[in-house]
C-alpha cells in the first residue's frame, strides 16, 4: 500500500529526468480527483452521484484560485533585454521590451542580475505608459483611417470540374512594382497588372482553348479533372494564389475561396494593387452551359479604412512618442547625487535625503507593464542587461503542472466539495455554509504550512533585531 512501493532508490536518484527530483512532495490533479470520487461519492455519502467533469472542473477551480496566494510560485523566465528590434517570422520585438509568458497571470517581482550572479529588484514606475498613438493628417490633425484592403470570394461550381471548360480563367490585377522573385521563371514583367489562373483539363496550355497569347500578364495554369470536387478545385486555385505573393488565399470546407490583397487600396479608379478587372474576369471565365459564368465572383472593400491607424517609429514597429521618448533617457541615479541646476554642479545626498521618493530612491532599474500589447517596458539602462521575470501562472497551462503540493491536499477536497453543494439545489443551506467553512479553515492551513516558516531561521532574524541603533 506504500506510495513509494515498485520505485526503488536507484531508479530515483539514477534518473537522467531532473524534472522527477522532488516530485514527491506533490500529487497530481488526477489522483485528487480519483480520491473524491471513492471518498466523497457513493451511497451513504455526502454525494450520492457526481458527474466526474464536475468535481475536474472545481478541482482545475481549487487549483486556480490556490495558485494565486496559497500554492508557491516556481515559474521564472531569464532574457537579456533587447537592445534593437527582433524581426524572426514576421514578428517584432521591440527594444527593451520582453513579451509576458503564455501562462502569465501576474507578476511576483523583476529583477537584474549582475556580474556577482546577485539578483537586484527593479520597481515599476507609474509616471510613464505606452498609449495608442493616433496616426494624424498634417497639418489639420485629422485621423487618418489608412485604406482598406480589397478583398475577393471565389464560389466554384457545385458539381466542380465537371462545371469547368478547359481554358476558364479568373483574373487578379495586383502592382507589379513590389512583386519579387516568387517565381524564379518570371525573368521581366514589364508594366503588367494582371495574374491569369487558367484551368487546364487535357495538359495542354497551348492547345488554343486556354488564352494563350492573347492574355497580357502572368499565366499559372491549374490542372483538374471534370470528376475534382468544388473543394478540390477551390483548394487547388487557393494554392496557386497563394504562389503568386501578392494576396492571401484561404479555402472553407465548401470550396470557397477568399482571397485578400495584402497591400491596400491605391486609389478607387487605378487599377493595380488592390483592384479587380471585372470585364475581363466576365469574359475569360464562359461557362460550360448555357452561357453563364463557371465561377460566382464577389467582390468588398472600398477605398477608405474604418479603423484608426497606430503610429509606426523608424523601425516600423508601432510606438508612442511617450515610449519613444521614455526608452531614450538615461535613468538619474538619485541614491548618490542629485543635481543642482543653478550651481550646475553635483552634492553628495548623504544625510540630505528627506525629500527623496523611496520608490525613485534605486539605480537598478524601472519597468511598466503594458497588458494591451503583452509586453514589459524597461528603462534605456537595462538595454543587453539579464532580467528574470517570476510570476504566477494559474497552474492549468499542462496536465505535467496541473499538480497539488501535499500540504494544500485537503484543501482541494474542500474547494471541489464546497464548489458542487453550492451549485446543487436541495442542498441544505448548513450543510452548504459548513463546507464553506471547512474550506476556508482548509485554505488558511495550507498557507500557512506553506510559507515555510522555520523557527531556527526566524529566531535568527529577530536577534539582528535586538541591536541598539546609535
Amino acid at each position: 500500500m506504500g506510495l513509494l512501493d515498485g520505485i526503488n532508490q536507484s531508479t530515483y536518484y539514477n534518473s537522467s529526468n531532473s524534472a522527477n527530483y522532488g516530485d514527491y512532495q506533490f500529487t497530481s490533479l488526477e489522483n485528487i480527483i480519483n480520491a473524491f470520487m471513492v471518498a466523497y461519492v457513493g451511497e451513504s455519502k455526502l454525494l450520492t452521484k457526481v458527474n466526474r467533469t464536475d468535481v475536474q472542473f472545481h478541482g482545475m477551480r481549487a487549483i486556480q484560485e490556490l495558485s494565486y496566494d496559497v500554492l508557491k510560485s516556481i515559474k521564472s523566465q531569464e532574457i537579456e533585454v533587447p537592445v534593437g528590434a527582433i524581426i524572426e517570422e514576421g514578428s517584432s520585438i521591440p527594444a527593451l521590451t520582453m513579451i509576458l509568458p503564455q501562462d502569465y497571470v501576474n507578476y511576483v517581482k523583476l529583477t537584474r542580475v549582475g556580474s556577482d550572479g546577485i539578483e537586484r529588484i527593479l520597481y515599476p514606475t507609474s509616471k510613464t505608459s505606452d498609449p495608442f498613438a493616433i496616426t494624424q493628417n498634417l497639418p489639420d490633425g485629422s485621423y487618418d483611417f489608412g485604406l482598406q484592403k480589397r478583398t475577393v470570394t471565389i464560389t466554384p461550381p457545385v458539381n466542380g470540374g465537371a462545371g469547368i471548360a478547359d481554358g476558364d480563367y479568373i483574373v487578379l490585377c495586383f502592382s507589379p512594382s513590389s512583386y519579387g522573385a516568387n517565381l524564379n521563371t518570371l525573368t521581366s514583367m514589364g508594366t503588367t497588372q494582371k495574374a491569369h489562373f487558367i484551368f487546364d483539363s487535357d495538359s495542354n496550355p497551348l492547345d488554343g482553348t486556354e488564352p494563350g497569347d492573347t492574355t497580357t500578364g502572368i499565366e499559372f495554369y491549374i490542372d483538374y479533372t471534370v470528376s475534382d470536387t468544388a473543394l478540390t478545385i477551390g483548394t487547388n486555385l487557393a494554392n496557386m494564389i497563394n504562389v503568386l505573393g501578392k494576396h492571401t488565399a484561404t479555402v472553407d470546407g465548401n470550396g470557397l475561396v477568399t482571397v485578400v490583397y495584402n497591400n491596400a487600396l491605391s486609389s478607387s479608379s487605378a487599377p493595380g494593387e488592390g483592384s479587380y478587372n471585372q470585364n475581363e474576369a466576365a469574359s475569360g471565365l464562359g461557362g460550360t452551359s448555357n452561357g453563364d459564368l463557371a465561377f460566382a465572383v464577389t467582390i468588398t472593400g472600398t477605398n477608405t479604412g474604418s479603423d484608426l491607424i497606430e503610429q509606426l517609429n523608424s523601425d516600423g514597429i508601432a510606438a508612442s512618442d511617450t515610449w519613444t521618448n521614455y526608452q531614450s533617457q538615461s535613468q538619474l541615479n538619485q541614491s548618490t547625487y542629485y543635481e543642482q541646476d543653478l550651481l550646475d554642479m553635483e552634492i553628495s545626498v548623504e544625510g540630505r535625503r528627506y525629500g527623496l521618493d523611496p520608490q525613485h530612491a534605486q539605480n537598478n532599474g524601472s519597468f511598466y507593464i503594458d497588458n494591451l500589447r503583452g509586453l514589459i517596458h524597461f528603462g534605456s539602462d537595462l538595454s543587453g542587461v539579464t532580467v528574470i521575470l517570476k510570476y504566477i501562472s494559474d497552474g492549468l497551462g499542462t496536465d505535467a503542472e496541473m499538480v497539488v503540493h501535499k500540504f494544500a491536499e485537503e484543501a482541494v477536497y474542500k474547494h471541489i466539495a464546497y464548489g458542487i453543494l453550492s451549485t446543487r439545489s436541495n442542498i441544505p443551506p448548513f450543510i452548504v455554509q459548513r463546507f464553506k467553512k471547512e474550506k476556508f479553515a482548509e485554505t488558511r492551513k495550507a498557507k500557512i504550512r506553506l510559507s515555510n516558516i522555520k523557527i531556527e531561521e526566524f529566531t535568527q532574524v529577530l536577534k539582528g533585531m535586538g541591536k541598539q541603533i546609535k
